[in-house]
């Protein structure tokens, strides 16, 4: 399933850049936050099991002259086989002189086959939209300081 949710920085793209390659720590604890946010969606629409903590792996990040993407995978550790893993992109792109456009472009396979998937129309992608709509909103304003 593709997830998508974007935001601005009123700040030049050179300055976000920098600022996002150097706050690895804080993206981590941004989609912790972002993930225990879908799961009280969760409870609040269905109940669900619960996940323990969330971890972030960050790729190489692939610069360009006016676009920078950071690959990054985010995942449950306390029940692994009930929520899906996050394949991701966050990328920050310069859209005019003081304004920065920041981009999580995502994928994920719901969990427990044939089930999931259905489980998945019916409730869990409103967790997974979300837990990145929040995610992104905490990296905006990181960014925007």
């Amino acid at each position: 399933m593709f997830v998508q949710y974007y935001g601005m920085v009123e700040r030049p793209f050179v300055e976000v850049e920098s600022d996002l390659l150097a706050i690895g720590d804080a993206l981590a604890e941004s989609a912790d936050s972002a993930y225990r946010l879908g799961e009280g969606l969760l409870v609040k629409i269905g109940g669900g099991a619960m996940a323990k903590t969330v971890l972030l792996d960050l790729g190489s990040p692939v610069r360009g002259a006016t676009t920078t993407t950071l690959p990054m995978e985010w995942w449950a550790t306390g029940t692994p086989a009930l929520f899906p893993k996050m394949d991701a992109e966050l990328t920050v792109a310069a859209m005019a002189d003081s304004l920065t456009q920041v981009v999580f472009q995502g994928n994920y396979q719901p969990p427990l086959g044939s089930v999931g998937r259905m489980l998945d129309r019916a409730l869990l992608s409103r967790f997974a939209e979300a837990s990145v709509k929040d995610f992104v909103d905490r990296v905006v304003a990181i960014l925007a300081h």
